[in-house]
């Protein structure tokens, strides 16, 4: 085929050019001997093809970049295989179970693993964790004794709550003060429950330490873990937190600002008196003196807190007072003005909430009170949130603070000086005329509290 056309090639450019004929002639057989070459390599090439066909992966690895592709792929191999060697059986299972599918997701893989391995203990999600505190004594001699098998020989009548978690400068120099000036102010041996984190737990004990041979002091010291703690009160805090904070992951919506409605859960048994205490409190007495107030309460009082001194429920019942202009819930504790009479009068007018800083409990009192369980329900809750059009964000304060004004017999009003709040946030944010009636304490300063950061006075 391929002579017959160069033929008629030639053949045609004679007729057309006779006098270059011997010229592309030459040219012709050249390109001709060319044509047959390329012919018979494509040939030898299909044939080659044909009889040894080549693996698809020396196509894949033809190219620099696709070898480097596969080397990636077989390094990534190897580190998910060492990873996978290397990790726990029940993790294994919980990666494994990821790829399964619905119907395969019916077995469960803690059940094929306690089927394999009986050793292994099951989990079970639903049982609630158990509180197991781990109890200290601390002296000024700088040792540390762990008291948990022995406790029952040495217990104090002083027992103080405090909540230290998510630890950072500001809540270390707080806390710092707070230790000053508790064991500064008394000599009694108290006993000192904390509820904290892994992370904070290394400062406390610090702090406490330094402290303690400071004043030469005796402390027992219980820690409590906050996530036990706080799965504990978790009911409570579900029920409240809708109403009582201002965004579902604000800081008051933490179960922790509910814990004083639960501390009777958490504390042991054996336990009848107790404070809960915010860090930012500062002592200006013996703090024995404040648990003298126990002899005080009624024999139907299960709580004793201070009234607030900021208008900060003035502002949160305004709706209730639009439609109950004389009601006296949302007003100072001392009359606006100083109405009524003489400057150092101690007649008391107005109910302006509570403040949840300084907590006294009666922890028997609350675990076997029917009448107060039952105001923690949901329906409850719901109906006294209504009543008040009360939208609150200030987590257990705001329900003390309901529970207060609609059941007063419940709680014992203690006197400010026991809870002097420094805040002045309300003063400069609408009501300066009359915060000076809110902020109003009479008496000797026993205990400060130096909330919205405040610095406490010397």
């Amino acid at each position: 085929m391929a002579k017959n056309s160069f033929k008629t090639l030639i053949s045609q450019k004679h007729k057309t050019f006779p006098a270059d004929l011997n010229m592309y002639g030459m040219k012709c057989k050249s390109q001709l001997l060319e044509d047959q070459e390329n012919v018979t390599l494509i040939i030898n090439r299909r044939n080659s093809i044909r009889q040894k066909p080549k693996s698809w992966a020396w196509t894949l690895l033809r190219c620099r970049w696709q070898k480097k592709l596969v080397l990636l792929l077989i390094f990534i191999c190897v580190c998910v295989l060492i990873v996978f060697a290397n990790t726990h059986l029940l993790v294994r299972g919980n990666i494994l179970s990821a790829f399964l599918s619905s119907r395969l997701n019916k077995h469960s893989h803690a059940e094929k693993q306690e089927a394999r391995y009986p050793d292994i203990p099951a989990t079970t999600p639903s049982v609630p964790p158990v509180l197991r505190p781990t109890h200290y004594l601390l002296n000024y001699s700088s040792t540390q004794l762990e008291l948990s098998s022995h406790l029952n020989g040495l217990s104090s009548d002083y027992n103080i709550f405090v909540i230290y978690t998510r630890e950072n400068y500001h809540l270390n120099l707080k806390f710092d003060l707070f230790a000053h000036s508790l064991l500064k102010h008394t000599s009694a041996q108290l006993h000192l429950h904390v509820i904290t984190d892994s992370e904070s737990q290394p400062s406390v004990l610090e702090i406490l330490q330094r402290q303690i041979r400071r004043f030469r002091r005796t402390v027992i010291y219980t820690i409590y873990d906050v996530k036990v703690c706080s799965s504990i009160i978790q009911d409570i805090a579900a029920k409240l937190s809708p109403y009582f904070s201002s965004t579902p992951n604000s800081y008051y919506s933490d179960s922790l600002f509910f814990l004083s409605l639960g501390l009777h859960r958490i504390a042991d048994r054996t336990l009848n008196r107790a404070i809960l205490l915010d860090c930012d409190i500062v002592f200006r007495s013996d703090v024995r003196l404040l648990f003298n107030e126990f002899d005080n309460f009624l024999p139907h009082q299960l709580y004793g807190l201070a009234p607030e001194l900021t208008p900060v429920y003035r502002h949160i019942l305004y709706r209730y007072r639009v439609r109950y202009p004389k009601t006296s819930f949302g007003n100072p504790y001392y009359p606006i003005n100083n109405e009524g009479g003489n400057q150092h009068s101690r007649v008391h007018h107005g109910y302006p909430g509570l403040n949840s800083g300084v907590v006294l409990l009666l922890l028997n009192r609350i675990r076997n009170s029917k009448s107060y369980l039952e105001k923690l329900t949901h329906s409850e809750v719901h109906t006294l949130v209504a009543k008040y059009s009360f939208k609150g964000h200030l987590g257990d304060q705001d329900f003390f603070t309901l529970l207060g004004y609609e059941y007063p017999n419940l709680i014992y009003r203690l006197d400010c000086i026991w809870n002097r709040q420094l805040c002045t946030w309300w003063k400069d944010h609408g009501y300066s005329q009359i915060f000076d009636a809110y902020f109003r304490c009479e008496g000797n300063i026993k205990m400060y509290h130096g909330n919205c950061n405040t610095r406490i006075p010397e």
